[in-house]
């Protein structure tokens, strides 16, 4: 079977990817997964069942043999980027980067709303090196661990060299999708396409209830019983999915004040920030305080 890997791109978490795979799905000249994000290469056991199995969990559109994935985690987890590598060498790695306390904040309002946090984000902040010592807390938690962003970048730059990695704010992408995705399919080497621009993918969101919530999120007697019923994980994750979009209403977001901003600034991300100008060659002013 002829399959040709084009793209992944690799995040960053809560920076739009949402957005850009429902946009980039229109095009036909690509398939990407029908559902976003398999984590194939983060989750040891999908992995190991290895491209027969990945490529099943992709929509196949016709007369296309061109394939990409838009999955965040592929970023902060290292083993991803080595093992993208041994199985396709050759592909375009594109970055989609956010303020790092918007990121952060917005991580951790995601984490609230699926009943995995109880603490302030204060809180929260002080405690995550602390909290980073399972597998699951670098799921949930890693609210300032993710926005470390050099390390991250420089990790693709070394396996898949400087020319195969491309980095994109998502600063640009909110105020001018277009001219973004138009940069970014060029450097993917995707058609044009007259896209749907007016798509908002995974807007901030809290449930209608907490134990619907809870049901989906944490582990019960009663989904196990259920899941034994439906023998396919696809299926059941479909449900699931369903069950979680008819499940939101609008978050009510409270802004985070400028002193708590500029105190999480200071003391993580100020020099992360400096040196992220000088890789990108780019002022990066808007995310200073």
């Amino acid at each position: 079977m002829n399959r040709a890997f084009q793209f992944f791109c690799v995040g960053a978490q809560k920076a739009g990817t949402s957005t850009l795979h429902d946009i980039i799905q229109q095009n036909p000249s690509i398939n990407l997964p029908k559902r976003k994000e398999t984590h194939f290469f983060r989750d040891d056991d999908k992995y190991a069942q290895g491209l027969d199995y990945y490529f099943k969990l992709f929509e196949k559109k016709k007369n296309c043999d061109n394939y990409g994935e838009i999955d965040p985690e592929y970023l902060y987890f290292e083993k991803c980027a080595q093992r993208i590598l041994e199985t396709f060498q050759h592909v375009k790695i594109v970055l989609l980067l956010r303020d790092p306390i918007d990121r952060a904040y917005s991580h951790y309002l995601m984490t609230k709303s699926r009943g995995h946090e109880t603490l302030s984000f204060e809180e929260a902040i002080s405690s995550e090196g602390e909290r980073l010592k399972t597998h699951f807390d670098h799921i949930n938690y890693s609210y300032i661990a993710r926005g470390k962003y050099n390390t991250q970048i420089e990790r693709y730059e070394q396996l898949f060299g400087k020319q195969q990695v491309a980095v994109f704010l998502f600063d640009d992408f909110v105020a001018t999708p277009e001219k973004v995705v138009t940069e970014i399919a060029n450097f993917v080497g995707l058609p044009s396409f007259d896209y749907d621009f007016s798509l908002k993918s995974n807007v901030a969101a809290e449930p209608k209830s907490e134990k619907i919530r809870d049901f989906v999120y944490k582990p019960n007697r009663f989904k196990k019983w259920v899941g034994k019923l439906i023998p396919s994980k696809q299926l059941k994750n479909d449900i699931m999915a369903a069950i979680v979009a008819r499940n939101k209403k609008k978050l009510n977001k409270i802004p985070l004040s400028t002193e708590v901003k500029r105190k999480i600034y200071k003391e993580h991300f100020e020099a992360e920030i400096e040196t992220l100008e000088v890789r990108l060659g780019r002022s990066l002013e808007a995310w200073k305080l």
